[in-house]
């Protein structure tokens, strides 16, 4: 009898035979297996953890998986061991929610109503504003605006960022919130040590799913950039890290489900020949510990491979032409044949441009089901409609042409339909949603970060018109054509998710300078500021510790969240903000 060492493989420890498609004449033939190890690891080049769970998968979907052996216990103990199960959504609003009314509230006059002699000083609100309800809430410890109100029963896992300041560019802020912050221009070429948020995640997360990082931003649906300034790796470059970090542009519905049926018909004769030798001849290098990956990769396939087979999941080509048209599930997230539809829109003149996504709401049910199906762990939704939150506004449209009031514009609906209604129907289906037979849900396994590129403003200082040298009647022009609902440096954020310290609210808006106060590490205000008006008092300095968070500090408390050290992970150059963090 053959001696047989620890990791030895039965003849029998995979099946030869073809699946049962294979047998009935349906996908690719088996080909000959005639690659040895040593070639099947030269060929990969970089070793083992150049496998992906892809890879795995796809030779488990064309000739069955290995049968019950002592590789596949080791590997599963192995698998469990390295695996730390984490989901990270970003939520994006591009052109930004008004924040004074929403997460850096502050309590103003109306200037609409009331008019001031200073036209400076104004404030513009709503017309609805101060009714009960269009106002600054004040409940368990919390200050919030009204639109922010649809999300209250949301707070309890919850942590509100209210002191934030950012810059005011769409595209430059936009991939900052991407990036983080450290110095680079948006036109040079990104290198290779560069990363944005989701790509850090997936770095570490990504390797066991078969499209880790999904993202429906589509970097040049700006309308503000210049194509031909941002070819090949300028700008947002989807392929920072290795293959299972890049950025998959999930698209509509219809797009993702045809590229998960086409990776999984074509799988590569060579690869697949390849997992075969490696199967055959894994010996105890297999659970070295920089294979861990490879070994999670392996598990999670044959993890996949066995639900597909034993209940009709997991990348079964019938299953997966059956996901996003679930009625149940369309109900839940309130899904209109037309919010699978791409929109287009042409901005400053410039040719129409999309970002060949679906609503929102058809982007959270998308990410939903991939998380449960253990296709994805990363996704970056965002609104779909280009500029849609941009609301400029002149000052003169304030009023009618008879001096009727009719206020700033009311960002209620678009903030209900773009985010609260169907982040509603996400985290309610995270949450009954049991990872693994864990007694954990969904849920407890994922963050979220609500995020926009900037804020909104509320007022215009018009010293610089009335200090020109021109007629009165041109000044009353200029100062009628004020945008007083432009992009603006102040806004906010909030973190919602299983490592989240719920219930929280960090920084505050001074009513006077309607700028961020800065904030102490454990989350306080700078005690050398007015914490009503907003102003440094007298004699008073900055406190040395304190600081305005930005993307960057975004960025880094996202990957701590996660179970990451930020540092090192990619070049944003903020630290984690702790205080969000529960425990």
């Amino acid at each position: 009898m053959m001696k047989k060492s620890p990791c030895h493989l039965d003849p029998d420890t995979y099946t030869s035979e073809p699946s049962l498609a294979l047998k009935k004449g349906v996908g690719p033939q088996p080909p000959d297996f005639a690659a040895s190890r040593r070639n099947f690891l030269k060929s990969i080049g970089k070793g083992m953890a150049g496998l992906s769970c892809l890879d795995f998968l796809n030779y488990f979907n064309a000739y069955g998986a290995p049968q019950d052996s002592r590789l596949n216990e080791i590997a599963a103990d192995a698998s469990a061991a390295g695996e730390d199960p984490h989901f990270l959504i970003y939520w994006y609003i591009e052109g930004g929610w008004c924040g004074y009314d929403m997460f850096n509230p502050v309590v103003t006059e109306n200037h609409v109503v009331d008019r001031l002699d200073n036209i400076s000083d104004e404030r513009y609100r709503i017309l609805e504003w101060g009714d009960a309800y269009h106002r600054i809430y004040n409940k368990n410890g919390l200050r919030y605006g009204y639109l922010a109100e649809p999300g209250e029963d949301l707070f309890p896992d919850m942590a509100i960022l209210s002191s934030m300041h950012t810059g005011s560019g769409h595209s430059r802020d936009r991939l900052k919130v991407h990036m983080g912050e450290y110095k680079f221009r948006q036109t040079d070429e990104r290198e290779r040590d560069e990363r944005s948020v989701m790509q850090a995640f997936a770095e570490a997360y990504g390797q066991p799913y078969a499209a880790p990082s999904l993202s429906w931003h589509w970097w040049l649906s700006d309308g503000e950039l210049n194509e031909a300034q941002y070819t090949g790796k300028r700008g947002y470059y989807h392929a920072l890290g290795p293959t299972h970090a890049h950025t998959i542009y999930a698209g509509t519905p219809s797009k993702l489900r045809n590229l998960l049926l086409r990776a999984q018909r074509e799988a590569s004769d060579v690869t697949s020949r390849q997992i075969e030798s490696f199967l055959d001849g894994a010996h105890r290098e297999f659970l070295k510990d920089d294979n861990i990956q490879a070994v999670q990769g392996y598990f999670s396939a044959l993890e996949i491979y066995r639900s597909m087979s034993q209940r009709g999941a997991k990348l079964d080509p019938v299953r997966l032409k059956q996901l996003f048209t679930d009625p149940e599930l369309r109900s839940r997230f309130a899904v209109d044949p037309e919010d699978e539809l791409i929109t287009y829109r042409s901005v400053n003149g410039n040719k129409a441009r999309s970002k060949f996504a679906p609503a929102a709401n058809v982007q959270a049910m998308m990410s939903y089901e991939m998380i449960r199906e253990g296709l994805s762990c990363g996704c970056f939704i965002e609104s779909r409609d280009v500029r849609r939150f941009d609301s400029h506004y002149s000052r003169s449209r304030l009023w009618k042409s008879d001096g009727t009031p009719v206020g700033m514009p009311n960002q209620e609906t678009m903030m209900k339909q773009d985010l609260w209604d169907p982040l509603h129907a996400l985290v309610d289906l995270l949450k009954n949603t049991e990872y693994k037979q864990t007694g954990l849900s969904l849920f407890d396994h994922t963050n979220i970060v609500l995020t926009s590129e900037f804020g909104r403003t509320i007022h215009g200082n018009v010293d610089g018109i009335l200090k020109k040298e021109i007629a009165d009647e041109k000044k009353d022009k200029e100062i009628g054509g004020q945008d007083i609902s432009a992009h603006w440096q102040v806004t906010s954020c909030a973190f919602l998710g299983g490592a989240v310290k719920g219930n929280s609210q960090f920084g505050k808006i001074g009513k006077e300078t309607l700028r961020a106060i800065p904030i102490l590490p454990d989350g306080s205000l700078d005690p050398n500021y007015d914490p009503q008006t907003g102003n440094l008092l007298p004699e008073r300095k900055q406190h040395p510790e304190s600081f305005i968070p930005n993307h960057g500090d975004v960025y880094a408390t996202a990957l701590a969240l996660s179970g990451l050290n930020p540092k090192g992970r990619g070049r944003n150059e903020r630290p984690e903000m702790k205080c969000v963090l529960k425990g």
